[in-house]
């Protein structure tokens, strides 16, 4: 009998061990507006909530559509696919409880004003650093224009 509970506590223990290494929570979030009338300069937040430090962190911006000024529509490739990126923008370490905070590869774009967006940051990073296996996460966002006229990003469902 107790060799049964005993298995069953070890059964136990490594699911919830497997669970904690392998199951981060990244959240991604805008911050305040570095210029307040081209949404292409927010900054965003990358925090680690997990238990655990995540490595190797990089992102990248995919895009759905990008609307400017004069009814020009850039359309993405599709579900996300297409990606913009700074390869220099890599947190080697998140810890728990940290923040990385980047610039959308967009702000080359100071001249022309996203007028609409649907966007999605994609993050992948390593779990454990000797690792090779990344997790890949997307987050959602479109930019609204509030009735102050400033813009806003708004996190969305990937699946609309």
């Amino acid at each position: 009998m107790a060799g049964k509970i005993l298995a069953v506590w070890g059964v136990f223990l490594t699911s919830l061990t497997s669970w904690v290494v392998f199951n981060p929570r990244v959240f991604v979030h805008p911050e305040a507006a570095l210029d307040p009338n081209n949404p292409a300069f927010t900054p965003f937040g990358f925090q680690n909530q997990g238990y655990l430090a995540i490595h190797d962190v990089k992102y990248s911006l995919s895009f759905k559509y990008l609307k400017f000024p004069g009814d020009i529509l850039v359309v993405g490739l599709g579900d996300y696919a297409n990606r913009l990126s700074d390869p220099k923008q890599v947190a080697r370490v998140i810890a728990p409880g940290e923040q990385y905070t980047v610039l959308l590869p967009l702000t080359g774009m100071e001249h022309n004003k996203i007028e609409k967006a649907d966007i999605a940051i994609v993050l992948t990073f390593k779990r454990v650093k000797w690792l090779s296996w990344r997790r890949k996460t997307l987050h959602r966002f479109v930019a609204t224009q509030g009735k102050d006229r400033q813009w806003h990003w708004l996190p969305q469902p990937i699946k609309k």
